[in-house]
């Protein structure tokens, strides 16, 4: 027996130890793989430094020649989305308010998104992107008669933007009409909006405030009158109530 235990470790030496294992991958592989996700990086960190560096002027020269490379694969995958949502300037942010008409002839209003109503989250998040989708998408009525005349492919172009935010519009409308039985729906896009800093701290106001939320109205940008409401709609104009969302302490106070 004991003849057979040098054997053993000799064979045992010579075997290749984890740490001995050659590489799977050669050095030009790992410096390929190195390179895509630092392209990857990126494309993750450039459009939010674009975002930051934009003024009035235009986008950072430096930072606009940086980001050329990447802006194909950043709208692929969409990476460059949402970035106007966050600190240090958000600003404010859209909802929409359908206002059905039930069988007794009453309104009563709905506005999208509601955290009591969509649950799960996720389920908020997503009407909180159709809502800022439908105001991304808006076009005011027009063209003015003249600009035909002046630009037509102008007048056209503002016909097709204009017909697509009806489309948009209109494809919430009869979706809300399937899911209320076929009830009569008009939607109006809303504005919430945040206090400046110098406005809060001289009255500081809950984000809820009815004052923070304001109508935004559908009329041509080259119209002398403000919302010409027609006659047949004038009956509506009541339903144009922002209905202010109740904090968890404001409802425990009207009970």
């Amino acid at each position: 027996m004991s003849r057979f235990i040098p054997v053993f470790f000799m064979v045992h030496d010579r075997m290749p130890s984890p740490a001995a294992k050659p590489s799977i991958l050669s050095k030009r592989r790992r410096l390929i793989i190195s390179g895509l996700l630092l392209f990857h990086l990126l494309a993750v960190a450039l459009p939010p430094l674009a975002f930051q560096t934009t003024t009035v002027d235009g986008p950072s020269p430096l930072i606009d020649v940086l980001i050329r490379p990447f802006r194909g694969y950043g709208e692929f995958l969409h990476l460059n989305r949402g970035y106007a949502f966050f600190a240090p300037d958000p600003g404010p942010s859209h909802l929409f308010q359908a206002a059905l008409t039930q069988p007794d002839q009453s309104i009563s209003e709905q506005l999208y998104p509601d955290l009591k109503q969509q649950w799960p989250r996720l389920l908020y998040h997503r009407h909180f992107m159709l809502a800022e989708f439908l105001h991304a998408s808006y076009w005011p009525p027009g063209p003015p008669d003249d600009m035909f005349e002046t630009d037509r492919a102008a007048a056209e172009l503002w016909q097709q933007r204009r017909a697509r935010y009806e489309f948009i519009r209109q494809s919430l409308v009869d979706h809300l009409q399937h899911e209320n039985g076929g009830r009569h729906v008009a939607l109006r896009r809303i504005e919430h909006g945040l206090p400046s800093l110098s406005n809060y701290q001289a009255e500081p106001i809950e984000l809820s405030d009815e004052r923070l939320y304001r109508i935004l109205l559908d009329q041509p940008v080259f119209s002398d009158q403000i919302a010409p409401v027609p006659v047949e709609d004038a009956e509506q104009v009541s339903t144009e109530v922002i209905p202010v969302p109740q904090t968890d302490s404001a409802a425990e106070e009207s009970q």
